[in-house]
This record gives C-alpha cells, structure tokens and sequence, in this order.
C-alpha cells in the first residue's frame, strides 16, 4: 500500500491498479477525509481519556478489595478479567463492525463502559465486579479494534510509524492523570468511579468531531480472523511476543530486583522507570521507523532487547540495572508499534479490521500467558529464569522478523485469503 500526500493508494508490486470488488470504494472514502491529521488528533486524546479512566479504576478496585478482604486470586482475576471477552469474541467484532459501521460501534461501546463504570458503586460485591469488568471489556472491545485500525488509515506512510508510537506513549500519560485523580478523589464511595466514568464519557467528545463518511471505510466485509494466521503468521508470533515482552517486567521486574537484594523502597521504583522508558523512547522509535525500513528497525529493537537482558543478568545489582529498565520500557511498547505499523502497511482498508483483530488477540495472550510462565520458571529456577526468559523472547522476535520479508512486503494481501473467504 501506497500512500501519498494524505491519499490511499493501493498499488500491488507490479504497479498495476488493484480493481478487487469493495476496494475502490473503501480506497474513495478514505481519500474523501478532509483533514485526516485533525481526525488522528481527535482519536489520540480519545485514547488519552479512556487511558484516564482505567487509572483510575485500576487501582479503586484494588483498594476497595483488600478493605474487603478479598484474596490476591480474586484481586488478579477483578484486574485482568476485562480483557477475557475480546479475546474470546474477536471474530464476532469484526462482523459486527462491518454490520453496523465503525464509528456507531465505537461510540455504543465507549457509553456501555460509561454505564457500566458508573454500576460500579452500586454493586459492591466482588462477583458482581467481576461481571461488571467483564461488560466493561466487551463493550470497549471495538475501542482497541477501531482506534487502531482508524489510525493507520488515516495516517501517511511517511507518518505511520510516529502515529502508532504516540498511541503506544499516550495510554501511560492517561494511566499517570489516573492516578494522579486517584489520589485526589479517593477509593471510597461513588466519587471515584463516577469520576472514571466522566474521564470516559469526556474520550467521546472529540470522536463526534469525525464525521461518519470520513470514517465509514469498508471495514471487516467478509474476511476472516483465521485468514491472517495464513497471511502474516510471523507477524502475529510477534503480536504475542510483545505482549509477553511488555507484561512480564509489569508484573515481575520488581520481584527480580528484591529476589537479587534491592531494598523494598528502591524495587519500588523499577515500574515508574520501566514506564519513563516508555514514554521517552518509543517516540523515537517510530521516527526512525519512518526513516529507514520497519522491518530493520524491529530487528534492531530485538537485538537490543537481548543485549539488555544480557546485561540484566550480569548486572542485578549495579547501578546500571535502571538504564537497562529504561530502555527495555521503550522496546517493549516499540515493538508493539511497530507491529501496527507493520500491519497498517501491509493491509488495504477491507483487510486492516479482520487483521487488526487477529493481530491484538495474539497480543492478548501473550499479555495473559507470559507472567504466570515467567513466574512459574523464576519459582523453579531462580531469578535468573527472568533474564534469560526475555532474552529468548528477544531472540525470537529477531528470528521472526530476520525471516518476514515476503510476508511484509508492502503492498495489498493477495486476494486469495481475504476476498475468497466467507
């Protein structure tokens, strides 16, 4: 795919015109967008808003639960549970969306988490919460779907890999201005989640400055989600890697560096200077992406992540373990981005959802997988399983990404996979 002064192209790599039933008109519609800069504008600070809302949230649950004295099982299963239904329901969004338009299917989807946020209160019990969050995450599985793939369509190629990195950076500004609230306003009572439901409903203000036809784009149509396992299998190894690569020093950096000595105080701070990596580096990330060719930027990226891992192990209690930190933080939402951009290069604007939807539910369960792993190999063999853990994830990445040069090559999907289907 082709992009050129803001217009979408679809060219395959012979240069002929592509004349696939669906495509013009998904191609005309994105040309039609006046302003697609003020439209990537007003889907960030969606995003920022929403991000807000779960900072809050996130942490009201936790609190209101140990008050309650709810196990650390059930805490875990309240704070993560949200993510079950898309990963179990991927392929009913894409036909949901290509049923009922984009832009009425993610504006439904962020007042149903506006509702359901504001149930919060009412229902104190954790049974209830946890079928509260599970509403939550279904009606905001279209959020991710939609968000990403309306950024990559409405982005230039020359761009694209900036747009995904500011995507990747401004969730954890919104998750600080969360939590910042949160400290405001407290755990108990309403106030807190009516606050994170205002945070949410206040995401839906800049969506309305989108006019449908701008982003009415033929989205989902009758592709498949299993096609893209066929079209861009390496691609999607790395979807799931990346979740692994991002999560598991969430949950399990801090316990590495107490398991090698550091004091409770000082492993506090490993999270904030993991997250710092990740809105200071992924920016520049993107930049070079949208300089030199992706595919040799996430080789790079994944080297890097093995050389930081390399020297994690050697240097558990050195100073230099924070750079280390803070560089992985960058990598590790890098190589998320960068798979957008990937993916948003790679597929035209009938194929991008279908994808999409593979692509974050690959991530999904890398997300849910790799820290109960991780943790289970750093119980059986020492803190050092963790290290050497990521750099095997690393590794993998390299050889995925070493070995994608036809599957990435820029360009339309054959027709085979996703105009033959359904």
């Amino acid at each position: 795919m082709r992009i050129s002064s803001g217009k979408t192209v679809l060219e395959p790599p012979n240069g002929e015109a592509i004349d696939a039933p669906g495509r013009r008109e998904g191609v005309r519609r994105v040309q039609g967008s006046r302003n697609p800069r003020h439209y990537v504008v007003a889907l960030l600070a969606s995003n920022v808003c929403a991000s807000t809302a779960f900072g809050i949230l996130s942490p009201t649950i936790v609190a209101n639960s140990v008050e309650r004295g709810t196990t650390s099982l059930s805490i875990g299963i309240l704070t993560s549970i949200w993510a079950l239904p898309f990963l179990v329901g991927a392929p009913f969004y894409t036909r949901i969306v290509a049923r009922f338009s984009a832009k009425p299917c993610l504006v439904m989807g962020m007042a149903g988490a506006v509702i359901s946020l504001c149930l919060f209160p009412v229902f104190p019990q954790d049974g209830a919460w946890i079928a509260l969050q599970l509403v939550c995450g279904a009606t905001l599985g279209h959020f991710s779907l939609i968000m990403e793939a309306w950024l990559n369509l409405f982005s230039t190629e020359a761009t694209r890999a900036r747009v995904m990195a500011l995507y990747g950076v401004l969730p954890a500004i919104g998750y600080a201005m969360g939590a910042g609230l949160y400290v405001i306003v407290g755990f108990r009572g309403f106030t807190p989640f009516l606050t994170a439901a205002a945070a949410m409903a206040t995401g839906l203000l800049p969506l309305w400055s989108i006019p449908r036809d701008a982003a009415d784009i033929v989205l989902g149509g009758d592709e498949r989600i299993g096609h893209a396992l066929t079209e861009i299998p390496l691609l999607l190894a790395i979807a799931f890697l990346a979740g692994v690569l991002e999560t598991v020093p969430w949950g399990l950096m801090q316990v590495y560096a107490t398991d090698n000595g550091w004091s409770v105080r000082a492993a506090g701070f490993v999270l904030p200077v993991f997250y710092w990596g990740q809105i200071l580096l992924t920016y520049p990330v993107g930049w070079i992406a949208d300089r030199i060719p992706r595919r040799s930027v996430l080789m790079g990226t994944s080297a890097a992540a093995i050389l930081c891992m390399l020297a994690l192990g050697s240097s558990s209690q050195s100073p230099a373990l924070w750079v280390i930190i803070f560089v992985s933080g960058g990598i590790a939402t890098g190589t998320y981005t960068l798979g957008l951009a990937v993916l948003g290069q790679r597929f035209d604007a009938r194929s991008l959802v279908s994808a999409n939807a593979a692509f974050m539910a690959c991530y999904g369960l890398g997300t849910i997988s790799g820290p109960p792993a991780v943790g289970e190999f750093m119980d059986r063999l020492g803190q050092g399983a963790l290290p050497t853990a990521l750099a095997i994830v690393g590794a993998a990445i390299f050889l995925c990404a070493l070995g994608a040069r036809a599957e990435w090559r820029t360009g339309a999907p054959s027709p085979s996979a996703f105009e033959k289907s359904g």
